[in-house]
């Protein structure tokens, strides 16, 4: 089958235009501007290839010299878009633009003054060969300065210069008629060479964007890497220089306990109360920034299962009698008596879920609960913590063993202890689990393997709380400037989150007030109790009796 010039030049048209929307596309995605000069390339050249079969349609200035001047504009533009790519200084443009505007003459002076179909044909070829050779000069220059040239480009471009080059020998061994889209078959061959290097470049110049992209992918992680350790180690810096002179006010406290009357001690243990809920902070703080910035150490030794789980408990109570919880640690079936497990990590894990039940639930229940699967000197441990607090809704895709990340604000933490319940349970060999429905409660189950140092095998009794309750008269005073229905709502607020340093910034914010003295002295004893539903029913009662007064 004979295909025309005419023709390879219309489907070559196409092809070019198709892959100039195709860079326009990259280009209006991604704004590089070495895709426009791309697009603009591939544009020029099937604008040239359009014009040449439409000679008679159009003038015959624009059907050939036009759209010769058009298809060697096409390798500059690719040319400026390569400069650009590689951030090189276009050292050629000039001379490119003059064998343009020289080639322009030329072709003019061979049609309209010296009609020569064949001189028109070396006229094109040459400029196009000198523009192709420019071109390579430069990309073998990247070579030499270690900014290496994608090794497609080079072959692509050696190959375009290849096809003119043959087709300047070829020419003059096939006779080219008057009428140029008479030619026979080898020009014909030499268009389509043209559009399937144009192609290969599509393909080269997508792969050299790909790359790109890439590279600022991987230098974007690098940077956010960085900046992401820069934030910890301030963080860390920060944690420690605050640690220091709490721990110093936390020893001169301690003294001054010792020697404290009933008077003073009130306030002192309400230091030492707010200190270690700041120590305790601080602490989450410098755990995170360690888990961070270096691997976890995790240090298994023998340990008495029995006794860390009643040292749990002991933490347990004290952080559900803050919102008047139920604690329960329960296990129906025998647990060893001695195993080989890093305890301190245990149980920072375990306090820290125990910690989040708490925070999250009120009048509620809390519950630990642990089972055992014995295999020889291996054993599985299986812990659940389970609260009918507020819970949460997973189907809204929070992250919640992510850093930093609160379920409800002003909940009185860091939203660092899932984080690190996680981390440690990942270096111990476990992974922490998450059940949750909103206002339905929430449980958090992990399994631990662990070895057992003896097989000693014994019931645990467990450890059961229920809900303090105050028996104490609530005593109510009279209103003062001091003492307002906006005072007593935050003070309810406080006591709802539980948030007992807030409580005590109330407290003292109050203690010029004589009239007052009652009321306040009956707060800290209720705070020292951690009776938060008590103080949230005595501001009530306060605000009914100054409602009823006025």
């Amino acid at each position: 089958m004979n295909i025309s010039l005419a023709t390879a030049a219309y489907f070559s048209a196409l092809v070019e235009l198709a892959l100039s929307a195709g860079m326009l596309v990259l280009w209006r995605r991604e704004k590089a501007s070495y895709l426009m000069y791309w697009a603009l390339g591939f544009l020029a050249f099937g604008m040239g290839s359009l014009l040449i079969p439409m000679r008679d349609i159009v003038t015959h200035f624009v059907g050939v010299v036009v759209a010769n001047s058009s298809s060697t504009a096409s390798s500059i533009l690719f040319y400026v878009g390569i400069c650009i790519f590689f951030k090189q200084r276009r050292a050629w443009l000039t001379w490119m633009a003059a064998i343009l505007i020289c080639q322009t003459l030329a072709m003019y002076y061979f049609y309209y003054i010296a009609f020569n179909a064949p001189a028109r044909i070396y006229v094109y070829s040459i400029a196009q060969a000198l523009v192709v050779l420019m071109t390579l000069q430069t990309l073998f220059s990247l070579n030499r300065r270690k900014r290496e040239a994608t090794p497609e480009v080079v072959i692509i471009t050696l190959l375009f210069f290849a096809v003119h080059f043959f087709r300047i020998i070829g020419t003059s061994y096939f006779q080219v008629p008057d009428n140029f889209l008479s030619s026979g078959t080898f020009q014909t061959f030499f268009g389509c060479g043209l559009l399937a290097v144009h192609a290969s470049y599509a393909l080269a110049f997508a792969n050299m964007h790909a790359s790109a992209l890439h590279a600022e992918i991987n230098a974007a992680m690098v940077y956010a890497k960085k900046k992401e350790r820069q934030k910890v180690e301030v963080l860390s810096y920060i944690g420690h220089d605050l640690r220091a002179p709490l721990a110093t006010i936390n020893s001169y406290s301690e003294m001054l306990l010792a020697d404290a009357n009933g008077a003073q001690r009130g306030p002192l243990v309400a230091i030492q109360r707010s200190i270690q809920y700041q120590l305790n902070l601080i602490d989450e703080l410098l755990e995170y920034a360690k888990s961070e910035l270096q691997p976890l150490a995790v240090h298994s030794t023998e340990t008495q299962l029995h006794h860390l789980l009643n040292d749990i408990s002991d933490y347990a109570i004290a952080l559900c009698a803050q919102r008047n919880n139920q604690f329960r640690c329960t296990a129906p079936e025998p647990l060893p008596v001695l195993v080989s497990v890093d305890g301190k990590r245990l149980q920072q894990v375990l306090l820290n879920l125990l910690s989040n039940a708490a925070k999250f639930t009120r009048d509620g229940e809390v519950e630990l609960h642990i089972t055992a699967c014995v295999n020889a000197m291996q054993c599985d441990l299986y812990f659940s913590v389970t609260d009918t607090g507020i819970g949460i809704d997973l189907q809204e895709g929070l992250d919640i063993f992510g850093a930093f990340q609160q379920v409800q604000a002003h909940s009185g933490s860091t939203g660092l202890g899932l984080f690190i319940a996680q981390h440690v349970l990942t270096a111990m060999g476990g992974t922490l689990h998450a059940s949750s429905s909103l206002n339905q409660g929430s449980v958090f189950s992990f399994q631990l393997p662990v070895h057992l140092v003896a097989k000693d095998l014994s019931h645990y009794a467990g450890t059961s709380t229920h809900p303090v309750t105050s028996d104490a008269v609530l005593v109510t005073v009279p209103a003062t400037d001091w003492l307002d229905e906006a005072a007593l709502q935050q003070l309810r607020t406080f006591a709802q989150q539980g948030r007992l340093s807030d409580i005590e910034y109330w407290i003292h914010a109050r203690n010029e007030d004589p009239s007052l003295a009652q009321f306040l002295a009956q707060l800290l004893q209720l705070l020292d109790q951690f009776d938060f539903a008590a103080i949230e029913r005595l501001a009530q009662k306060q605000s009914q009796t100054m409602r009823a007064g006025s």
